[in-house]
């Protein structure tokens, strides 16, 4: 990526040692280089407001029209948010150390009943689904890599069978995040079922085998020895 320009400052700084108090120079300079300036910064926003994970609004729908994932018109019944217990959307805070917990605060106009078109956070999620299906033949690897792709898992467990195959994904995934995922973005071979689908922590799990990570049963007088187990989501 380019880096920025300051045109003004770059200019300034080249001036000789006697004219660097100079007022009326140095606005002049300023007048002459705005428009310079200007341009740089629409240059600037070209390159890094195009992207995926940076584009907003309109230009995220462009995105989504290119890969072929409109902005769905979703019922807003199916997302979660922060709110206090007693609330049928209710989630809790997030956490720093668990970034699987808690879910996003509400925006004053936003509804939570009815249908309504998808945010661009949540948006973003269903382009990158788009992206992988697109390319995807729904092999072992494809599946481990699209859900590795889609929530920025660093380990996926893929137990493959006949007709049925397990997921476990190493992170603790968001309520809205476990919506997606049963929502059928994630390609699958006909005839072919997820048996189940798992979530656990990446930094600290139980598993059979030689699992890479796994730290194996506690003991009772060390409980925290051992991983935790991990959490079906469908």
């Amino acid at each position: 990526m380019a880096t920025e320009i300051n045109h003004e400052e770059l200019a300034i700084s080249r001036l000789a040692s006697e004219y660097k108090e100079s007022v009326n120079l140095i606005n002049y300079i300023k007048t002459l280089l705005l428009e310079a300036q200007t341009l740089e910064d629409v240059f600037q926003s070209l390159l890094t407001d195009r992207w995926l994970d940076t584009a907003t609004g309109t230009t995220l729908d462009i995105i989504g029209s290119i890969v072929g994932e409109s902005r769905k018109f979703v019922d807003a019944s199916d997302f979660f948010y922060f709110a206090y217990q007693g609330n049928a959307q209710a989630d809790s805070f997030g956490s720093i150390l668990d970034t699987g917990l808690g879910s996003r605060f509400r925006s004053v106009n936003e509804i939570t009943t009815g249908f309504r078109y998808l945010t661009d956070d949540e948006y973003r999620v269903w382009i990158r689904a788009r992206i992988s299906k697109n390319s995807s033949h729904s092999t072992p690897e494809d599946i481990i890599g699209q859900i590795s792709f889609l929530f920025d898992s660093q380990l996926i467990i893929f137990v493959d069978g006949n007709t049925l195959y397990e997921i476990s994904i190493g992170k603790k995934l968001t309520t809205n995040e476990k919506f997606i995922l049963t929502s059928g973005i994630v390609p699958k071979t006909a005839g072919v079922a997820a048996g189940y689908v798992t979530e656990f922590d990446i930094n600290s799990f139980f598993a059979l085998g030689n699992v890479p990570g796994n730290k194996g049963f506690g003991s009772l007088t060390n409980p925290a020895q051992g991983g935790k187990f991990g959490t079906l989501i469908f």
